[in-house]
């Protein structure tokens, strides 16, 4: 009867050890998958629904038939809280190297709000045109097309700036929902040249930008795209481009 028992116990124990094992090895699988979607979707945890979140996806999922004729792309997972009212905003011609300064051609639009908080999908991608950049973004079910200054396209991850408000680098980050959120500007910074704008003068640079403006800001974001300081302007209005902290 005791080598019953102990026999009985032996095998329990092997077949917990097998158990465990195969537990183990689906559990690291799970985790790769779980890497790799969140390479791919952004992780974007929601500690506050009634803020924005965004996060930069690190490997942009493009058709093979669309990447062919594209230079680079950008893609950011976006959390809009219920009733967020948002214009989206992209120009090129001049820009400053802080804030949202801009003169030249653009293009923007908006949707109604939802009642319900919704996931978006931003896009941005350039295609060369001779010495231009030709910017096409989709976001929310809406797509535009727009030129991004005379400069070199083939320096992109050369020379010319990059800045965004997000980062897969970095990580998600969250707003609240009166913040002007410059996604992206590009700029080259041997293009400077000064400009007397609004009495006073600024440093502007040839490139482009793509923004998300709440509806709220709107009056607010036209002066300031004009060099001119609205009544009250703080700058926490505008998101600043993601960095170390």
């Amino acid at each position: 009867m005791k080598f019953l028992v102990r026999l009985l116990t032996v095998v329990f124990l092997l077949v917990g050890g097998i158990a465990l094992i195969h537990l183990s090895i689906d559990n690291r699988e799970l985790g790769g998958q779980i890497d790799q979607l969140e390479a791919e979707l952004g992780r974007m945890p929601i500690d506050n629904s009634d803020r924005v979140h965004l996060v930069e996806i690190e490997t942009p999922e493009v058709p093979t038939e669309v990447a062919s004729h594209v230079e680079r792309v950008w893609q950011f997972r976006c959390y809009l809280p219920p009733g967020y009212d948002v214009i989206r905003f992209s120009g090129g011609g001049r820009v400053t190297k802080e804030g949202v300064y801009h003169a030249g051609g653009s293009s923007s639009g908006w949707g109604s709000a939802r009642p319900e908080a919704i996931h978006q999908l931003l896009t941005v991608s350039f295609q060369k045109k001779d010495n231009r950049l030709v910017v096409f973004h989709t976001f929310g079910g809406s797509s535009g097309t727009t030129s991004w200054g005379d400069f070199d396209a083939d320096r992109i991850d050369d020379t010319l700036v990059v800045q965004k408000i997000v980062s897969s680098g970095h990580g998600p980050r969250s707003f609240g929902q009166d913040t002007i959120l410059p996604m992206l500007k590009i700029y080259d910074p041997s293009s400077a040249e000064d400009k007397e704008v609004a009495g006073e003068i600024i440093t502007t640079y040839a490139g482009g930008m793509f923004m998300l403006c709440p509806k709220s800001r709107e009056s607010s974001l036209n002066q300031l795209r004009r060099g001119e300081t609205p009544v009250g302007f703080d700058p926490s209005w505008i998101a600043t481009e993601a960095h170390d902290e």
